[in-house]
């Protein structure tokens, strides 16, 4: 049996990847991601169909589509209808991972998905509309949703919807190492420059904000760092001290401290690992923000200045008490940081929040056994 697995961003792109490497263990895989040349399938399966690069890098910002329309997405969409229109035949069974675009895609090139995989929306915050709804009904087999209202939406129109658990939360990159003799008694704070372009101005955001509350706080910064960005140059661009000190693990790329002494730990990727020891976790909204919500671990969310504002309180509606969101500015962050680190305990309860709005692991599981019968 061959399955092709259709996703739609980057983010989505990464989860799709791990759903591809646990079914190539039964059946034969290929990929076509949508948008952007899909590294994240790298070793594990085909990629096939045309390949497009968004100018946005993926952000959903204001004028962000239009800038992606002017550098060939609509070319690049209407590659993937000829391709699926011609090649449909070659595939078995169809899962498509992300928001409505796998279903449209679909729809209109005549295929039946077999599984599809919502990991964008949300019943806390966007539910389907009713051309949505009717675009499901008519294209997809069998629905997983992030959470059970959006689920029981469309139990409702009777289409075969369930929630096993979101998987984002299957799809946590974990690192193995024991970060406790590098915390000690402090409060850790994972820092999240990203993976896109802006990330050493972002960091430097987030660096210069914690060096206000480390004469306040006893604190220690964990720095999950990307394979597209180079370390160096983010280290250097916040004018930090690289620390001659040994790492305590493989994955412990650098240490580095700021003007106080205080440590801030670069490690390579482990977002997971470094969030769940952390009280919070600061960056840029994004997939790794949402796990770390997920994992209990409260957020502050950095605006970017051409954010859409119907997106930014849509995810605030949907994460509830676990996030606050600040814009790009040193002071606001700070202060923003600081309504965690002043208080532990209600912190701690705020992390329950996101445990329940993001949703549980489970996910995964489930979908190799809907495919594969295993």
């Amino acid at each position: 049996m061959r399955v092709l697995v259709i996703s739609n961003g980057y983010g989505e792109d990464a989860m799709a990847a791990v759903l591809a490497r646990e079914l190539s263990k039964h059946v034969d895989v290929e990929a076509l991601p949508t948008v952007g040349a899909g590294n994240a399938y790298s070793g594990i399966c085909e990629i096939v169909g045309p390949r497009g690069d968004l100018a946005s890098e993926g952000h959903r910002k204001v004028g962000s589509l239009l800038k992606d329309f002017k550098h060939g997405l609509a070319l690049t969409a209407v590659g993937h209808i000829k391709y699926l229109r011609e090649n449909k035949a070659r595939w078995d069974k169809f899962v498509t991972v992300g928001d409505m675009i796998g279903p449209l895609l679909a729809k209109t090139c005549g295929i039946t998905i077999d599984l599809h995989i919502d990991v964008y929306n949300s019943g806390y915050a966007r539910q389907y509309s009713w051309a949505e709804k009717q675009a499901i009904k008519r294209t997809a087999k069998k629905v997983l949703c992030r959470d059970d209202v959006l689920a029981g939406s469309l139990r409702a129109i009777d289409v075969d919807a369930g929630y096993a658990g979101n998987l984002m939360m299957d799809t946590v990159p974990e690192i193995d190492v024991d970060l406790t003799p590098l915390i000690g008694d402090a409060h850790a704070v994972t820092l999240m420059p990203g993976s896109r372009e802006g990330a050493s101005k972002q960091f430097r955001l987030q660096i210069e904000a914690l060096s206000r509350l480390s004469v306040k706080f006893p604190i220690v910064g964990l720095v999950p760092v990307a394979p597209s960005v180079e370390l160096v140059e983010l280290i250097k661009s916040t004018g930090l001290r690289r620390v001659d000190e040994t790492p305590i693990a493989p994955s412990h790329l650098a240490i580095a401290e700021l003007p106080d002494g205080t440590k801030i730990h670069f490690f390579n990727k482990g977002v997971g690992t470094l969030a769940k020891a952390s009280l919070l976790a600061v960056g840029q909204i994004g997939t790794a923000l949402f796990q770390s919500a997920g994992l209990g671990t409260p957020v502050v969310a950095i605006v970017a200045d051409d954010a859409r504002p119907n997106r930014v309180a849509r995810n605030e509606r949907m994460m509830g008490e676990s996030r606050v969101s600040a814009e790009q500015d040193v002071g606001m962050l700070a202060r923003k940081m600081e309504i965690y680190l002043s208080d532990p305990k209600a912190t701690c309860e705020r992390g329950k929040v996101g445990i329940e709005r993001i949703g549980q692991p489970g996910a995964l599981d489930a979908a190799v056994r809907i495919l594969t019968g295993v």
